[in-house]
């Protein structure tokens, strides 16, 4: 089975070091016959959409977009390292609001998804983290990128709420990987 795996992170990017590893965990997706699941954006989303493509895997761009041109010219969002776009509908009320459309990205990939990883990331990851939390998905959190990553065990803590997540912690891509396979096989 080809699980469906998303890469959640900043759409502005990181340091080089950690961009280098994100390229590495979206070869390490595809290498393991698991498609790549992005909000579409540029920054983390793409590098690893952009790994995965490198070495001929597939990924879906989830965009706040109704159709390529408005994820292209509306988003200001790239193309390049994604082989499939899922778009917002066209009959969707809230479609013109930026805001909302990205929203209703961010849920539908988290709902499309089998896992998701969490990369560094700033407040748009944090939603989509509280929506795989919320909604019992497997997520790994790829330690050591900054961002919204070192505050997940607090704000867990905190949220005070027990749901079905299964959350996997690991600084090594290939490593992480294999524990979300494995995690994913006995559901």
């Amino acid at each position: 089975m080809a699980y469906k795996i998303a890469v959640f992170g900043s759409a502005a990017g990181c340091n080089e070091e950690i961009n280098n590893i994100v390229f590495e965990l979206g070869k390490t997706i595809a290498k393991n016959n698991c498609i790549l699941i992005t909000g579409g954006c540029g920054g983390i989303p793409q590098i690893a959409a952009k790994g995965a493509v490198s070495i001929g895997g597939k990924t879906i761009a989830f965009s706040p977009g109704r159709c390529k041109e408005e994820h292209i010219n509306k988003h200001r969002f790239p193309t390049e390292g994604y082989s499939d776009f899922e778009f917002v509908p066209e009959n969707y009320p809230y479609a013109d609001n930026v805001f909302a459309a990205r929203k209703y990205r961010n849920v539908s990939s988290c709902f499309y998804c089998d896992a998701g990883i969490i990369v560094s990331g700033r407040i748009g990851t944090l939603n989509e983290f509280t929506i795989l939390y919320d909604i019992g998905k497997t997520i790994g959190v790829l330690r050591g990128t900054g961002g919204i990553t070192s505050l997940l065990p607090e704000v867990i803590k905190t949220s005070n709420k027990k749901t079905d997540a299964e959350i996997i912690y690991d600084s090594n891509p290939k490593y992480l990987i294999e524990k979300i396979i494995k995690e994913l096989e006995k559901k």
